[in-house]
């Protein structure tokens, strides 16, 4: 169907003044009673040329999608649209939509397919002398927390500070690897300094522009734990084969699975006390953090896994539902951390996530798969009661 076979006709409030664009066969002086979405008056027709904002993505519309009806005001644009494969088709409009500056949004309202055809965001370059005066920055209180707090000893404090920059910076990059296949303008990891026992509180990427399908929503959340977890797992192992058990060194309050796998395959049991080798413990802190990244709640690496896998109202009970029992079932237990991540949870994710710009397609089996693989992580880095 061509835009002139849309009958585009536009519509004025003749007490508010508030105009839309909408397709109708109403000749122009025709009148609709009472039905001004913003006072309620009568809307008369009073024109049927559609501005240029509005005709040029209606024509790119109509190349991909069957447009049966839409509504247009402010550079918005909502159109109700079918297609064979609606998949493929937004993937390709989107590729069209993009150098023009239009961003579309695909949604499922009452079993109709709605398209929201918005401005694209303009994008601020990022600032890379922030990224690196925050890299060195770590360095330093990671090295001083491993001299200082952990081990009073500068070799041990510097091979600390190496291994767990390698594993955050690891993770981050799988992050900022996937974000760069799937189109996602995205920075440079900012690592963050504090004045910790760790030195640090991680690291992060900014996503700075729209997540293009759930697929894309998926791989940006599992890229990095997995990438992270893959690497955490042979500097752990050549850590505890440097450590030794001793029943009046560091007992750890809380061992992942993986950990104790580890200790009894390279021990046979596990220790309840260990002198630890500094890649050893920046592995056990390394497991930890994965395992609360992966919490499938709000905007955690497993919160935009599970948003890929459902729907918005549901992730948002389910986050909302975690973070309350995280918060509960810690309060009893003081040293662990569980309270804290439930108070993060409710505090920082109290609205929806927004999901992907295609938030209707099925996720593909490699996706599926990729999902599968994060929960398996999830499950081997959580804590295991030993002792």
């Amino acid at each position: 169907m061509e835009v002139n076979q849309l009958q585009i006709r536009k519509f004025e409030c003749s007490g508010c003044k508030y105009s839309d664009y909408r397709m109708s066969a109403r000749e122009i002086g025709e009148t609709l009673l009472n039905e001004c979405p913003r006072c309620g008056k009568s809307m008369e027709v009073t024109g049927a040329e559609p501005p240029g904002w509005l005709a040029k993505p209606l024509r790119l519309i109509t190349k991909h999608f069957e447009v049966t009806d839409f509504v247009a005001k402010d550079n918005r644009i909502e159109v109700e649209v079918s297609a064979r494969d609606p998949k493929r088709s937004f993937r390709t409009l989107l590729k069209v939509f993009r150098p023009r500056g239009y961003l579309p949004v695909m949604r499922e309202r009452m079993g109709e397919l709605k398209l929201v055809v918005l401005r694209y965001p303009k994008v601020r370059p990022s600032n890379v002398v922030i990224n690196i005066l925050l890299f060195c920055a770590t360095i330093l209180t990671t090295f001083a927390a491993g001299y200082f707090l952990i081990f009073g000893n500068i070799a041990k404090a510097a091979l600390f500070s190496c291994a767990i920059m390698l594993m955050l910076g690891t993770h981050e990059m799988g992050h900022k690897i996937a974000a760069w296949r799937n189109g996602v303008e995205s920075t440079l990891p900012y690592f963050i300094p504090a004045p910790n026992m760790l030195g640090t509180l991680g690291a992060v990427i900014n996503i700075k522009g729209p997540i293009p399908t759930k697929e894309a929503l998926v791989e940006l959340g599992v890229a990095g734990p997995l990438s992270g977890f893959a690497m955490a797992i042979p500097l752990t192992i050549l850590g505890l084969m440097l450590s030794r058990p001793d029943p009046t060194g560091l007992a750890l309050p809380m061992v992942p699975a993986i950990f104790a796998i580890m200790q009894v395959g390279i021990f046979g049991y596990i220790p309840s006390g260990m002198v630890l080798n500094p890649l050893a413990f920046a592995g056990w802190v390394v497991l930890l953090l994965t395992m609360f990244n992966l919490i499938p709640a709000g905007w955690f690496d497993g919160g935009h896994v599970a948003r890929g896998l459902m729907n918005r109202e549901r992730h948002y009970t389910l986050t909302r539902t975690l973070g309350f029992t995280l918060f509960l079932t810690g309060i009893p237990f003081p040293e662990f951390p569980l309270w804290f991540w439930g108070f993060l949870i409710i505090l920082l994710f109290r609205g929806y996530h927004p999901g992907a710009l295609d938030d209707v397609s099925e996720l593909s089996k490699r996706q599926k798969s990729l999902a599968a693989m994060a929960l398996v992580v999830f499950l081997l880095c959580l804590p295991v009661p030993v002792g």
